[in-house]
């Protein structure tokens, strides 16, 4: 039996081809009209048989021209019992015949034709359903800056390599690939589509990218990923999906590249280790090889005594500053979160937990009570209060950890001033033999790559810490997307209010080319001159 679309289809056009058959006389329908709606009843259902939609289209193609002339022979015959063909396609010709009136009844029938056409095609189109799913998408930040050529700077404004960019991952078969697999389309539109022969992942990926349609909203960081099917709830699914697999795509490639650049950055700080190792074993050789020492004096006794505090301040004031960057980076909901961790403070984690309380209370009592009843109105009363007191609480932290981020950078400045001070002093009453100066020249050497080891320890540090508690989604879906009740293609009215316009320059047209050639026809011949 055939299905509800062949039903539906078929059905469609043997109705409206019975409409048609009006242009025929009433005797002519009354002796041949039910034959020949029989035998178009026949052709549509050989032509469904043979090609479904496009089978009755070409149907349709090949009888409506054929319906139009010998439609237009009948009447001429109806109105004039002429024996000779000629006669009857020279009837709009016959005195009378103005050449407003050819005008008039040739751009009626065209434009109805026209019309009926037009209409016909837009009625047997199949119908497709469109689905639209909004993503936010967030640049590269932080150690994976260059991931996406073209990032969005902080700001709205648009940019085409980045969208572009972004449309092209999108439909990479990196994500698509997932889409397919995740959904199982392969037996899914296999069976749909062939017969139930299973599609390829690969032949599944080039039928989902003719269904995908990509477009950015300006001046926004906003994409649409908009998917068209025969089914609504399938093209819902699949926008849904792409979205999803693309936001976790970039996900993945993110932690990757933390991952990669968190190796390389340990791969370094080993080989500095080794090397600050190496160097402190030939400083101790060459001590006990020429018996020295470290700078003597009291200077010197400050000098060391300095530089070791100021190795801790540099320490210290490296690893705050990164962890005061990265909190900075959060936005409020993340920063009240992670802070507690770095900066713990009982009184916030009270608000929080109270806060917490609040919204499961909140959640119970709109199941119960309308929105506005008195519960609901002061549990949400509750809830405004405590995040006021938890921004506010947050930002006194904030500002604390800045206030202390400056002090120990003002302390670090000072720290340094002095040892440079004592360096000079020291180095001044040091004796200058060949041997000291290897040794303090390799000193120096080791004291520039322990410095430089401390500043790798806080830039590991930070790269750890961004991978671990960096919790900011690349791609966040703003608007899933929702199975629609009314089909996005064809669109009827418009395809029907084309079609009246397209009728009306046609008819315009043959009518004025039938007018002129009636007016030519019906010019009588001039008299000869006399004489």
């Amino acid at each position: 039996m055939p299905d509800a679309a062949a039903n539906r289809s078929l059905e469609l056009s043997q109705r409206l081809y019975g409409r048609l058959l009006a242009a025929y006389p009433r005797r002519h329908r009354q002796e041949y009209g039910s034959a020949m709606a029989q035998l178009f009843r026949d052709q549509c259902r050989d032509a469904w048989a043979a090609g479904r939609t496009w089978g009755l289209v070409a149907l349709w193609l090949r009888t409506l021209p054929d319906l139009i002339k010998t439609s237009l022979l009948e009447r001429f015959t109806h109105l004039n019992q002429w024996k000779f063909m000629s006669e009857k396609l020279n009837l709009p010709h016959r005195p009378g015949r103005t050449p407003v009136f050819v005008f008039c009844a040739v751009f009626l029938v065209v434009f109805v034709l026209t019309l009926l056409v037009t209409t016909a095609i837009t009625f047997i189109l199949p119908e497709s359903y469109a689905a639209t799913c909004r993503i936010k998408v967030e640049p590269e930040n932080g150690f994976n800056s260059a991931f996406i050529p073209g990032a969005l700077t902080n700001s709205t404004s648009y940019d085409p390599l980045y969208v572009v960019t972004a449309f092209e991952v999108i439909q990479s078969k990196a994500v698509l690939d997932s889409v397919v697999a995740r959904l199982d389309l392969p037996a899914k539109w296999g069976k749909k589509y062939f017969a139930g022969k299973p599609l390829t992942d690969a032949a599944c990926v080039e039928l989902l990218k003719r269904r995908l349609e990509l477009q950015p909203i300006r001046n926004t960081k906003l994409l649409a990923i908009t998917v068209y099917s025969e089914d609504k709830k399938e093209c819902a699914d699949l926008a849904n999906a792409v979205a999803w697999d693309y936001a976790v795509y970039r996900k993945e490639s993110r932690q990757a590249i933390g991952r990669d650049e968190l190796d390389a950055l340990s791969r370094r700080y080993q080989d500095g280790e080794q090397q600050i190792s190496q160097l402190q074993n030939e400083l101790e050789q060459l001590r006990r090889k020429f018996n020295l020492s470290d700078t003597p004096g009291a200077e010197a006794g400050l000098l060391a005594k300095y530089q070791g505090q100021l190795v801790e301040q540099k320490m210290a004031c490296q690893t705050l500053a990164a962890q005061f960057d990265k909190l900075t980076a959060l936005d409020g909901k993340h920063l009240r979160e992670v802070l507690p961790t770095v900066s713990p403070d009982s009184l916030l984690v009270d608000l929080l937990g109270k806060l917490n309380a609040a919204e499961q209370s909140y959640a119970g009592l709109t199941n119960d009570y309308a929105s506005s009843d008195l519960h609901i109105t002061r549990v949400r009363s509750s809830m405004d209060i405590l995040n006021h007191q938890i921004d506010d609480r947050v930002d006194g932290l904030m500002a604390g950890l800045r206030a202390n981020l400056a002090n120990q950078r003002e302390e670090l400045a000072s720290l340094q001033a002095t040892v440079e001070d004592l360096d000079k002093t020291v180095q001044i009453n040091a004796e200058n033999t060949p041997e000291k100066q290897s040794y303090q020249a390799k000193k120096r050497h080791l004291e520039t790559l322990l410095d430089f080891q401390k500043l790798l320890a806080a830039k590991l540090e930070a790269a750890r810490l961004d991978l671990e508690i960096s919790t900011t989604a690349l791609v966040q879906i703003i608007d899933e997307a929702q199975p629609q009740n009314a089909p996005a293609r064809p669109n009827k009215p418009l395809n029907i209010l084309l079609g009246a316009i397209f009728g009306l320059l046609l008819g315009g047209v043959a009518g004025s080319i039938a007018a002129i050639i009636a007016h030519r026809v019906a010019r009588p011949a001039p008299k000869p001159a006399a004489g």
